[in-house]
């Protein structure tokens, strides 16, 4: 019979819930909820509590691994983030050792059977996704990695790699239009072979040349394909360089995809009869103990010279996927807020909007992540999650160094951070984004616990106590220019539902 109550029992009975528990006892795990009544001033009330935010830049520390999506491509036109460019380094190779083109009995030679050879070799590369302008050509150069190089192995890279051995001979190179990649390719073989989603960039006959010159695999035959050390030896990989002054957006590319491979296009003969064919290299996994992993790394670079974000004015806020931006925020007012029945706190964030036609090929994150700064710490500055409100249903303590994170994630349907999109005042797009901290300034009003600071960003991995997360965003996919809290039109700030006690 509670639901028939009317409004002016509450008073009382949160008076009776007081005496019985202690103003102390307050349940957070069962307050904060989405039901919020309605505000009328007497017995609910709403504030809106300003937020001060800082802008930061990351010193990144971001390693990307064989199963991660790999980034190439350049933005070079993003008047108010900057360029951006990403190079990919990788090591196509056999998928089994000794090493032979074709199939046993097959002739590939034109001296021993007229018509046989080989035609081509075509660098490909499975395309998962993009972020950008697809009408706007990629230029991208591709280099063999230099015979002399030595720190190029199995191993996750920062983004900062380039090889020691420089880069050698230039072998390839194409204009790359993103719209087009989605396109079937289709060629000619023992039957008619197609693939989508992949950008083909045909090589250099004097790399082909060079592969295919000795596949002598006897122990004294000086070849490449008798084993995967020899083979290492002589093919250090390949570099695939992104032109920054072309372009604007990023491609992700699929390392351990089947259609990532180098294809080597050829005619061969078996029982007298002619076929066209190809075979493939493969980005190695290590599963097979004779082949090891392949090597993998990218080379991403920022350049905000000149952007507007190297110059921000104190009322605007510039969060750039990782690698990229984070701002730290504080809310004064929850220091000394009354204690109260929180039904809601939420915070809310704005994109700036603008009539450049970049914004809507470079969007905003799709998702946003708050969590604290700890600067009490004997040890620095640290981070940790937010208290309670990240998964409201499972267990975590962001102090315990094990389980500080929950264990089914982040619940975002309940916290927030996802993209959302609304119409303005032009009725144009305008993305922004809410965060639910109700569980969190309901504990920490009522025990008059530390009041942290906040850091906002778009990650693409969570770093706490020495563990990694995989989060939802692709790497340096999005940007977005939102208010900070003293911005007149588009002001950040926390919204606060609550009853009196």
């Amino acid at each position: 019979m509670l639901k028939n109550l009317s409004g002016s029992l509450l008073p009382a009975i949160a008076f009776l819930l007081i005496i019985n528990g202690g103003c102390t006892k307050i349940d957070t795990t069962t307050l904060g909820s989405d039901l919020i009544p309605a505000v009328d001033n007497v017995h609910t009330f709403a504030d809106t509590l300003g937020i001060i935010g800082t802008q930061g830049i990351f010193n990144d520390s971001t390693k990307i691994g064989r199963t991660d999506y790999h980034v190439l491509g350049s933005i070079s036109n993003d008047p108010v983030f900057g360029k951006t460019s990403a190079d990919l380094y990788l090591e196509l190779k056999p998928s089994f050792f000794p090493y032979f083109f074709g199939n046993a009995n097959d002739t590939i030679n034109n001296s021993l059977a007229p018509g046989t050879g080989f035609d081509s070799v075509v660098l490909c590369l499975t395309y998962k996704s993009f972020y950008g302008d697809t009408t706007v050509a990629q230029n991208l150069k591709v280099y063999q990695i230099g015979n002399t190089t030595s720190d190029f192995i199995d191993s996750s890279y920062r983004l900062n790699y380039t090889p020691n051995g420089g880069l050698g001979n230039l072998i390839g190179s194409k204009n790359v239009i993103p719209s087009s990649v989605r396109g079937f390719t289709v060629f000619q073989g023992s039957v008619k072979d197609s693939v989508n989603n992949q950008i083909r960039i045909k090589l250099d006959n004097s790399f082909l040349q060079q592969l295919t010159s000795n596949r002598d695999t006897t122990t004294t035959g000086n070849g490449m394909y008798l084993n995967d050390s020899i083979f290492k030896s002589k093919i250090k990989g390949l570099a695939i360089i992104a032109d920054p002054s072309q372009g604007n957006g990023l491609f992700y590319i699929g390392m351990d995809d089947a259609t990532t491979r180098l294809e080597f296009h050829y005619k061969k003969k078996n029982n007298n009869k002619l076929d066209t064919t190809f075979s493939s290299f493969y980005f190695s996994t290590g599963i097979s103990f004779k082949v090891s992993a392949s090597a993998q790394a990218t080379n991403f670079k920022r350049d905000r010279t000149g952007a507007e974000i190297s110059s921000p004015s104190n009322d605007v806020l510039y969060i750039q996927s990782t690698p990229g931006t984070y701002a730290n925020l504080t809310i004064p007012a929850l220091n000394n807020f009354p204690n109260s029945i929180v039904h809601r706190a939420e915070i809310s964030l704005e994109q700036i909007p603008t009539t450049n036609p970049i914004d809507a090929a470079l969007t905003p994150p799709l998702y946003m992540y708050l969590d604290l700064i700890d600067s009490s710490s004997s040890s620095g500055v640290t981070y940790k999650p937010v208290y309670y409100d990240l998964s409201p249903n499972a267990y975590y303590n962001p102090d315990n160094s094990v389980s500080f994170f929950p264990s089914n994630g982040i619940d975002f349907s309940y916290f927030g951070g996802t993209r959302r999109v609304k119409a303005d005042a032009a009725g144009k797009p305008q993305y922004f984004y809410t965060f639910n901290l109700s569980r969190y300034v309901q504990n920490l009003i009522t025990k008059r616990g530390y009041s942290y600071s906040f850091r906002m960003y778009a990650p693409y991995n969570l770093h706490y106590h020495n563990f990694v997360y995989a989060f939802n965003n692709n790497l340096a996919n999005g940007r977005v220019k939102i208010g900070n809290g003293n911005n007149a039109n588009f002001k950040m700030s926390m919204r606060l539902v609550y009853s009196k006690l």
